[in-house]
């Protein structure tokens, strides 16, 4: 995948955040781009946008927890570009709320998008990358997929479970000889909206509550916080390309937390309970 120039990339989640920003960035390799996504509005900007700068673009509202839209989402890429060659499971979402006490649906929701999400884009996608012979899906788990956070189960479930779907998913293409190859995208704070996908879960069934439990609000806090001063998402689009070239399995943007799952497996190793 060094030739990018002319070829199909295809994200979900893609009209905010670090969907925009691998999308522009493709953009600029020349790629044509599919971007999909549930907010119709950013969705219609984000074509503007780049349609403006001269990429060809194909926008698709989909739900990804719904197996039927990804797979609509497939079909119409093949339609309209005859090809998918990077596939980015980037949509997620952040829920809020007491995962013990608390609504079930903001398990489901959560699990719904971030973790089917993924899989029902992999089943979609990955037969039609094998039959054309070159392909690279990259799923964009996170630092909670690595590192347990307290105040938010779900997220950090949801994302340890993309960590190890991808890497099964890696060994089992490469042990076959496929030509396919994947990624795993581990970021740190990001300056995205995903503290803001929250105003979804009434639209989509959730109903994540508030909570005055001190871990939680703590959480709470500290995740705002570190959003707001996280990296830019271009950044992240920048160590994505790299990796899609370079056929690289770990994308863990933050130099300064890549200790940090080391050190938990030490733990694991002396058999010591969780810092």
């Amino acid at each position: 995948m060094q030739e990018l120039n002319g070829k199909v990339a295809v994200i979900t989640g893609g009209a905010s955040g670090i969907g925009l920003a691998l999308a522009r960035r493709f953009a600029a390799e020349g790629m044509k781009v599919v971007l999909a996504d549930i907010d119709d509005v950013s969705l219609r900007a984000a074509e503007v946008e780049l349609a403006e700068g001269g990429t060809e673009v194909l926008t698709v509202q989909a739900d990804t927890s719904l197996e039927p839209d990804v797979q609509a989402l497939a079909a119409a890429t093949i339609e309209r570009f005859g090809a998918a060659h990077v596939l980015c499971n980037n949509a997620g979402v952040l829920g809020k709320g007491d995962a013990w006490r608390g609504s079930f649906s903001t398990w489901e929701w959560m699990i719904g998008i971030n973790v089917f999400g993924v899989i029902h884009g992999i089943r979609a996608f990955l037969p039609i990358m094998e039959d054309q012979g070159e392909g690279h899906i990259v799923n964009t788990a996170s630092m909670a997929g690595l590192v347990a956070v307290p105040g938010n189960a779900p997220y950090g479930t949801s994302k340890a479970a993309v960590v190890a779907l991808s890497e099964s998913l890696f060994i089992e293409l490469r042990g076959s000889g496929s030509p396919v190859g994947v990624s795993v995208l581990c970021p740190g704070f990001v300056q995205t909206n995903l503290v803001e996908t929250q105003q979804w879960s009434a639209r989509l069934g959730a109903e994540p509550a508030p909570t005055s439990a001190p871990v939680q609000v703590m959480v709470d806090e500290a995740l705002k916080q570190g959003i707001a001063s996280g990296i830019d998402a271009s950044l992240v689009a920048e160590q994505v390309l790299d990796a899609v070239r370079a056929d690289r399995f770990w994308i863990l943007t933050h130099e300064d937390m890549r200790h940090l799952p080391v050190e938990r497996m030490e733990r694991a190793e002396r058999q010591e309970n969780p810092a």
